[in-house]
């Protein structure tokens, strides 16, 4: 806060006093001489009138000088209040940051002023107010604080890794558990909820590559990517384009075979997967215009050339499954060269050729179905009218450039009302044959840019209007190398630049010119496609992020294309999007995970995994040759390089000796993407490395070099033995346990199941519900029986919520607190307070840390951010924690890379908010206590207990809320109550790490 002084200044009074004195004794010494001179009477009169002009005169610079000191005194009082209010505002945040208690509103008194600070709490925004008041006075300021957090999900009251749950006699689950190993229990062990168990004992790393010296790039699209989006028959003449809201492609077109009139729908940014279907099969529909609707739905013109009609259809739904047909022009060969815009009252306008007179017509529609319309003739001077495209200015008046076929020119007609029965027409080009292949688009200003093709030199030509009649304009020839500019579609950059997609007929290939001024006589050109003969009826759209997007028609195939620009010149790029990494087993076993080393840049959405077969040393493209698939889950990943864990949910038997490619199927995108691990040297001996734009599309190329990736083979089934389950149970073998709900297994033996199974075999059970099974001994059914039966895959593997990369960025928060020292530290680097009450957070402690000190009600610390201890973690003698108030609803850790002990009555909590929890966690293997990472001998409910490499133990009658371990060992009568909130947990590096102040500002 700045140090601000007011200098009051006085001097004009003073001067002005000073002079007036003089001037007044001057006058005095005249009057009395002259008085003197005169007579005593008269003097004394003249005195008298002197002294009361003086009276008067002084009281009113008395006044004045009052008044100024007045202002001054208020000029200070405000500043006063201003540091009051400034200084209430630096008071709250000092505590917020410092992890000290915040009320939601509070009075402080400052000097003879008061301020008032309130403190709230919207997600993870902290808001600060503080109201300084001094006399009348009051002065408002106001900050904004962000918290980062990392949200993680725990989806069940326990999740245990591949070293299974032991529950003691009377231990209770209260939700539902996941397993990667068995589940076991004595007599009275319950799960009150579901219970899965995964696939067997932890499978072996069998291939795998770690050396790690460069980066390889899923996901980054750059130049290009070209898809095809319909294949059937000879179909993608006549495409119209339209981007909806989610920047996904609309596409209509004809289908020529058939006549018919279809509609794309992209389900992607590339659209190699799109819904299709015919809009309009009655008729030979050609030329096509799309435009969309304020609902996003499609609204289509075309041409009927069997009847020779203008028709239009309004799409009802998001892929045009439901729609309205009309035909709005019947009287003679009307609608051929169709253009459409929406007007703002939703109803649409369409531009199109007379073909009976020649003349360029024009309707407004006035309901959504164009059932009610006014039609216009808008030009009839001679053959005039092909090549119509129409825009709608910000007036809703239509503009339209057009051919004019007598005199082979380029016209321009700017409508003047809205049923364009006024208008101004002009000629904008007239050297040579001009005029064909029109696009037309507006600017900020509503003046026209065209662009159209030069038959005379075979060339692409553009007009910028300088006007809006376009009677003043910049012409010029964009691109002449051949015979280039037909079936051009023009659109403006957010640098206010033209954009010209166009057709090059001399190579058969699809061009893109994006120029870098206004007149364009700077401009970039790029052949987009030169696969066959590509290009024609080209239509262009410049998504959100201002990079264009074409369709377009693939004659040699007869196929409808799309390309999608990830730059500004849509050049031809070497987007790396899909990779794959071959390798070999060296034996024949199922494959249940793989690991890959992976970082990410950006925020790139979740990719999927396929393992599939070789087909001629490249990933095979047929859908029959997929092994597997898995997820590769985006949030377990950051911006660091870490081990993320890929499970596949069907196991997969491979070959010992057969090559099998793992390949990423990513996102393209330009500026979020994953980065794989790569040693460039190519050191593994069993595999190589591809990449393709698209890995269903093929088009493998090598990359030097092989990636980072572990694949796991073998491991044991697992079971579910001796546990009461509540809701249903899922793992390859249930023993002896009863089940309240469905069970689902390979093998069922011993005990009883309420609802409904799904097996291989069973054996010495009772089952109240239905079975299906291949193999029966000694059981009761009540229900209906099925036989042979296909057997339930085992429930997936699913990695513990959080990765090592996360755990990682925590310890980094912790460091950037400091490392405990002391005297607050001893010299072993222990932190064990003897104080009842400590603040601590974020740090990072490379010995011990002990909180056992006598206090009455027993020692407390408060979390103010990330703690990390290199050590163990003992807590004790009824001792206290708990996360700071200044949390919110977001949680705090405690890092250990130690063992963690809890005993004698320790107690734990969030910030008091819903949702806010303390989380212990270590990363240790055991040692400690019953050869735990965590051992939990009292009550710690409000907590989270984290091992994911050791065990968690829970003594008799413990009672927590939430466990995740490798593996969990429940003693007798030990409870785990699941909280429903810790679903979306979120966790905080805490009110003194990851803060973003957004604003400090004086309000009203």
């Amino acid at each position: 806060m700045k140090n601000l002084k007011l200098k009051t200044k006085n001097y004009g009074a003073k001067n002005f006093l000073k002079k007036f004195f003089a001037i007044f004794q001057n006058f005095s010494i005249f009057i009395f001489h002259f008085e003197f001179k005169q007579g005593g009477y008269a003097a004394i009169t003249t005195m008298l009138l002197t002294l009361i002009v003086s009276i008067i005169v002084l009281s009113g610079f008395n006044f004045f000088t009052l008044q100024e000191v007045k202002i001054s005194r208020q000029s200070t009082q405000s500043i006063k209040t201003n540091y009051a209010a400034e200084g209430g505002i630096e008071d709250s945040l000092y505590r917020f940051l410092t992890g000290k208690q915040l009320s939601p509103e509070e009075i402080l008194t400052v000097d003879s002023g008061t301020t008032t600070i309130k403190y709230s709490i919207s997600g993870s925004q902290r808001i600060f107010r503080a109201e300084g008041r001094r006399e009348s006075l009051n002065r408002n300021f106001e900050t904004r604080a962000d918290i980062t957090t990392t949200g993680v999900g725990f989806l069940y009251g326990a999740q245990i890794g591949d070293g299974g749950l032991v529950m003691g006699q009377g231990a209770r689950i209260a939700g539902n558990v996941y397993s990667g190993g068995d589940i076991t229990g004595a007599s009275g062990a319950t799960i009150t909820g579901d219970a899965f168990v995964s696939v067997g004992d932890p499978p072996a790393i069998n291939q795998s590559w770690e050396t790690q010296n460069s980066d390889l790039a899923v996901g980054q699209a750059s130049g290009v990517i070209i898809s095809i989006v319909d294949s059937a028959g000879d179909t993608g003449e006549f495409t119209s384009l339209a981007l909806g809201a989610d920047d996904l492609a609309r596409i209509s077109y004809i289908d020529e075979p058939n006549t018919d009139l279809k509609f794309a729908l992209c389900d992607n940014d590339v659209c190699s997967s799109s819904s299709r279907l015919v809009v309009d099969s009655v008729g030979a529909d050609e030329v096509t215009s799309l435009g969309l609707g304020s609902d996003g739905f499609g609204r289509i013109s075309y041409y009927d050339d069997l009847n020779d009609d203008l028709e239009y259809a309004e799409c009802a739904n998001n892929d045009c499954s439901s729609r309205v047909l009309t035909t709005i022009d019947s009287a003679g060969n009307m609608g051929d060269f169709s253009s459409i815009d929406i007007g703002s009252d939703s109803f649409v306008r369409i531009g199109y050729w007379n073909d009976s007179a020649e003349d360029v017509k024009f309707v407004r529609c006035a309901n959504a179905t164009c059932s009610s319309k006014i039609v216009t003739a808008v030009d009839t001077a001679g053959d005039i009218g092909q090549y119509i495209s129409m825009k709608l200015g910000s007036d809703d008046f239509g503009r339209m450039s057009y051919s004019d076929d007598d005199n082979d020119d380029l016209k321009f007609a700017r409508c003047a009302n809205l049923d364009c029965t006024s208008k101004n027409i002009t000629t904008v080009d007239s050297a040579g044959r001009v005029g064909q292949y029109t696009s037309l688009t507006l600017d900020a200003n509503n003046f026209a840019f065209i662009s159209y093709y030069d038959d005379t030199n075979d060339d692409l030509k553009f007009a910028r209007c300088a006007n809006l009649d376009c009677t003043s304009k910049s012409i010029i020839t964009v691109d002449s190398a051949g015979d280039v500019g037909k079936y051009s579609s023009i659109a403006i950059g957010p640098d206010g630049f033209a954009r010209i997609s166009y057709y090059d007929a001399t190579n058969g290939d699809l061009k893109f010119a994006r120029c870098a001024n206004l007149d364009c006589t700077s401009k970039s050109i790029t052949t987009v496609d030169s696969t066959g003969v590509v290009g024609q009826y080209a239509s262009l759209g410049l998504g959100s992020d201002g990079l264009g997007r074409i369709s377009y028609y693939d004659s040699t195939n007869g196929d409808l294309k799309f390309a999608r620009c990830f730059d500004e010149n849509c050049s031809s790029g070497n987007s790396q999007i899909d990779i794959a990494q071959s390798f070999q087993p060296s034996l024949t076993d199922k494959s249940p995970k793989v690991e890959f080393y992976l970082k990410k840049v950006g925020n790139p959405p979740n990719a999927a995994l396929r393992l599939v077969k070789d087909s001629g040393g490249s990933p095979s493209v047929n859908p029959n040759d997929v092994l597997a698939t898995g997820t590769i889950d985006a949030s377990l990943i950051t911006g660091s390089y870490g081990w993320v864990n890929v499970s596949f949910a069907s196991p997969p038997i491979i070959n010992a000796n057969i090559l099998y490619w793992l390949v990423i199927d990513a996102n393209p995108d330009g500026v979020n993407y994953m980065v794989w691990g790569l040693d460039s040297a190519g050191g593994y001996a069993n595999g190589s490395v591809k990449k393709s734009a698209d890995w269903s599309l093929g088009n493998w190329t090598t990359v030097s070099g092989d990636l980072n990736f572990k694949v796991y083979m073998g491991g044991t089934d697992r079971q579910i033995k001796s546990v009461a389950v509540n809701g249903n149970a899922n793992a390859h073998i249930i023993d002896s346990s009863t089940v309240g709900g469905n069970a689902n297994t390979y093998n069922l033996i011993g005990g009883s199941v309420a609802g409904n199974v799904s097996a291989d075999s069973i054996s010495n059970c009772s089952i109240t519900g239905n079975a299906a099974y291949n193999t029966r001994v000694n059981c009761t059914v009540g229900g209906s029986v099925t036989t042979p039966n296909t057997p339930p895959a085992d429930p997936p593997k699913i990695p513990l919520p959080i990765s090592d990369a996360t755990v990682n960025s925590w310890k980094t928060e912790a460091s950037a607190g400091g490392t405990c020292v002391p005297p607050e530290c001893d010299a072993s680097g222990n932190y064990a307070p003897t104080i009842c009450n400590v603040s601590l957070g974020p740090k990072k402690i490379i010995g011990n840390l002990i909180l056992s000190a006598s206090c009455s009600g027993g020692q407390l610390l408060t979390v103010t951010g990330t703690i990390w201890v290199a050590g163990n973690i003992e807590i004790d003698n009824n001792a206290k924690v708990k996360v700071a108030s200044s949390y919110g609803d977001t949680s705090g850790i405690m890092l250990s890379d130690g063992t963690i002990h809890l005993s004698n009555n320790g107690t734990f909590g969030g910030s008091g908010a819903s949702g806010s929890y303390i989380m212990f966690l270590t990363t240790v293997l055991n040692g400690g206590h019953h050869d735990s990472a965590i051992d939990l001998h009292n009550n710690a409910a409000g907590a989270i207990f984290y091992a994911s490499r050791g065990m968690i133990y829970l003594h008799n009658n413990v009672n927590v809320t939430a466990l995740v371990g490798y593996k969990i060992q429940l003693e007798n009568n030990a409870v785990l109550t699941y909280d429903i909130g810790l679903e979306n947990a979120k966790f905080s590096s805490g009110p003194g790490g990851g803060v973003d102040i957004k604003y400090w500002k004086e309000v009203e």
